[in-house]
């Protein structure tokens, strides 16, 4: 059961007459505006490659250095579904001029193509209302091992696309639950910075996630029930709890396995959010 799945396209659109085109700019910070360029760009190919700007470029042409590291935005664009393949601007091309602010550059892998300036539409269309929010769970077929993984997913960073991709590797199909503001602001005190339509939307980008459903109780039987999963994934911090405790019996009762993640403090949303408070 490994994570590398075959790739699928999130439905965009249908692809153009292009064989290949190439997608430039920052990726920094997986949004819904950045989700909407890559659509624009892979409507226009068959095949996407998506360019990275180096952190020095970005800072170069922003003013700003990017939020995240060079290494975890190439990780982070390298995991949607409608991108095919990932580079780094060489010093060469980004000597000749790094192009408009804010904004992305699609060129065409054709004779006499130009490159075109992509921005997020101010007509793009709307994110479902969130009674609406991908609630694409089907019945699996009887031996597929379903997994589940709850989570707030606020700002998502590359520890959060680790997470996915170990629970991926083990099991067959991974359903990904999306927390609803209220229940975050229950947790943690705080409202998310990004809605939970703009959450599930990034989230059910990644290539490596098959269903999303929105989380709406602490409850994991009443997930289970929409669900059916086979294994729960959780942080280690529930390990030896009363909580913990509370689920693994819990669980147990449906025979489903719970399996511990453990927290890496590396990147958090809560340190996002001191990064972009600061500028």
């Amino acid at each position: 059961m490994s994570p590398e799945q075959p790739r699928r396209t999130s439905g965009a659109g249908s692809v153009g007459p292009v064989e290949v085109g190439r997608l430039t700019g920052a990726f920094d910070l997986l949004t819904v505006g950045q989700l909407d360029v890559i659509a624009q760009a892979r409507r226009r190919c068959e095949r996407l490659v998506a360019r990275v700007r180096t952190d020095e470029q970005v800072e170069r042409l922003e003013g700003l250095a990017p939020v995240m590291p060079l290494d975890e935005r190439i990780s982070l664009v390298a995991a949607l579904k409608d991108v095919d393949d990932v580079d780094v601007v060489g010093p060469a091309e980004a000597a000749a001029g790094l192009g408009p602010k804010q904004a992305y550059l699609f060129t065409a892998e054709a004779p006499g193509a130009t490159a075109e300036v992509l921005r997020p539409r101010s007509d793009a269309p709307a994110l479902p209302a969130v009674a609406e929010v991908i609630v694409r769970t089907e019945a699996s077929d009887p031996g597929v091992r379903v997994g589940y993984v709850p989570g707030g997913w606020d700002m998502f960073h590359i520890g959060h696309l680790r997470i996915i991709e170990r629970a991926r590797s083990l099991c067959d199909r991974l359903v990904v639950g999306v927390v609803t503001d209220e229940a975050l602001v229950r947790a943690k005190g705080r409202p998310p910075m990004v809605t939970l339509a703009e959450r599930a939307a990034v989230v059910d980008a990644i290539s490596l996630v098959d269903d999303v459903v929105v989380d709406t109780s602490s409850n994991k039987l009443l997930a289970w029930e929409k669900v059916g999963f086979d294994v729960l994934f959780k942080g280690d911090d529930w390990r030896g709890t009363a909580k913990g405790d509370r689920l693994e019996a819990e669980m147990a009762q449906v025979g489903v396995e719970l399996r511990y993640f453990p927290y890496t403090p590396h990147t958090s949303s809560t340190a996002l959010r001191s990064v972009l408070a600061a500028r």
